[in-house]
């Protein structure tokens, strides 16, 4: 018994070829007629492929559909005629180049819509606008004449812009701030707007913050007549280049005003003095500028003592200029001077002196040091002695005085005890044994003594000992 075959009988397959056949007759007498869902567009245009609209494709289908044998697409038919639209795409470049990609013409042409149709559908909402360098954002709200269409501002051609129709839609939203910003800033929109509002009322302009009197300022008070948005970028930032006029120091204090103003206001200003290597401390921090600047006058003042108070120098430059070895920022009365720095400290007695004692008439340059410059010699030091009086005596007082030079005899015999006058009742040069051992006394004892002299009594007796 056969095997059924299903579906695929003989006269089913009979059906098969003759509908298959009387399509093929049908598509013949048509041009392919029966498979088109309408007339080709007679929109004209550059002549292309030998036509210049599609309806003079007539019965050309392949112009545009690629059989599936062919390994073509759509697309690279469309490419084939429509060249300079190929050459944007391939170097990314123009209309094409930017919003579209090799296969994506149907996504904005489209065709068998009749002879009146436009090749081109774009949907507001789905075309990628930003690509374009001007977003639709801030204009995808309605505004008088009704929604924002593509006609708004692309009137009888998308490839084109019409920059009056900006003004025209804004004139109507607010006329007067359309007519002072155009003052301002020109009527080339595009220039200086993305449709992002990045410039617009809320900027934030946080690379020049609008402090102080900065804040609530028109634009044009700074970027007056900035047509271009490298102009607006531009404006100047240093203070001096807006406030020249009113700079009261006419240029002596440079053009740093932010080192003493602020945005606030020009008045309340502060300087670190410091800053300028001169601190204002003591005397210094109380006077007001003019004190030291006056007329105005910053540049060359002078920060040396003597530059300021040479009228105010009670020792009439006999100390020099170097007032701060002895004086302080304080006050001229609060004044130390370290002696010991001028190769002669202060000690003892000395250093109760007043200056004038030493320095008589103001006087303190090639001051000696010698103690007999300001001690002259007693009467008692007329001979035997040097003008070496440290030798003896201390800064303390003159007495007591001891001694230090060579004595080869005790001073403290027979009970002298140091006491010079024992033995040198009147001159230090001279000396005698008979102020206590009288002479008779010496002579009894001495009897005998081959060569002795009342006079000479260390010849034998070096030490004062009665056994020398």
């Amino acid at each position: 018994m056969a095997r059924p075959l299903g579906c695929l009988t003989g006269s089913a397959l009979i059906a098969a070829g003759l509908a298959s056949a009387a399509i093929l007759a049908i598509a013949v007498a048509t041009g392919n007629g029966v498979f088109s869902p309408g007339e080709l567009s007679a929109a004209r245009g550059t002549t292309r492929g030998g036509v210049a609209s599609h309806a003079e494709l007539g019965t050309r289908c392949d112009a545009c559909h690629a059989p599936i044998w062919s390994g073509d697409r759509m697309a690279d038919r469309c490419r084939a005629c429509h060249t300079e639209v190929a050459t944007e795409i391939a170097t990314r470049s123009g209309l094409h180049g930017t919003i579209a990609g090799a296969d994506d013409c149907r996504d904005c042409h489209t065709d068998h819509r009749g002879p009146n149709a436009s090749l081109t559908v774009v949907d507001l909402a789905r075309f990628p606008h930003d690509q374009m360098g001007f977003s639709l954002q801030a204009h995808s709200v309605s505004i008088a004449s009704g929604a924002t269409t593509c006609e708004a501002c692309h009137p009888g051609s998308l490839s084109t812009f019409a920059v009056a129709s900006c003004a025209a839609c804004h004139q109507r939203l607010d006329a007067t701030y359309l007519a002072a910003h155009e003052a301002d800033f020109g009527t080339s929109c595009l220039a200086c707007h993305d449709g992002l509002e990045t410039y617009g009322k809320g900027f934030a302009h946080a690379t020049f913050p609008l402090t102080g009197g900065h804040g609530g300022r028109a634009c044009a008070a700074c970027h007056h007549g900035a047509t271009t948005l490298v102009a607006l970028k531009d404006a100047p930032t240093a203070c001096v280049t807006c406030h020249l006029s009113d700079d009261i120091h006419a240029g002596r204090l440079g053009t740093a005003c932010a080192d003493c103003h602020t945005p606030a206001s020009w008045s309340g200003a502060s300087l670190d003095h410091a800053a300028t290597g001169f601190a204002l401390t003591g005397g210094h921090a109380s006077p007001t500028c003019d004190a030291c600047h006056p007329a105005g006058r910053f540049a060359g003042t002078p920060t040396t003592c003597i530059g300021c108070h040479k009228a105010d120098d009670a020792h009439n430059g006999s100390f020099g200029t170097d007032c701060g070895a002895c004086h302080k920022a304080t006050t001229w009365s609060d004044v130390t001077f370290d002696h010991a720095k001028s190769g002669f400290a202060l000690t003892g007695a000395h250093a109760t002196a007043s200056c004038q004692q030493c320095h008589i008439g103001g006087v303190f340059t090639a001051i000696p040091t010698a103690c007999v410059a300001c001690h002259p010699r007693p009467a008692s030091h007329t001979t035997g002695f040097s003008n070496t009086c440290q030798s003896c005596h201390t800064t303390r007082a003159w007495t007591p005085a001891t001694f230090n030079g060579p004595h080869s005899f005790p001073m403290s015999h027979g009970g002298a005890g140091g006491v010079c006058s024992t033995c040198h009742p009147s001159t230090f040069a001279a000396w005698t044994c008979t102020a206590c051992h009288s002479t008779a006394s010496m002579a009894a004892q001495h009897s005998g003594v081959s060569g002795y002299s009342a006079t000479g009594c260390i010849r034998c007796h070096p030490t004062g000992s009665g056994g020398d």
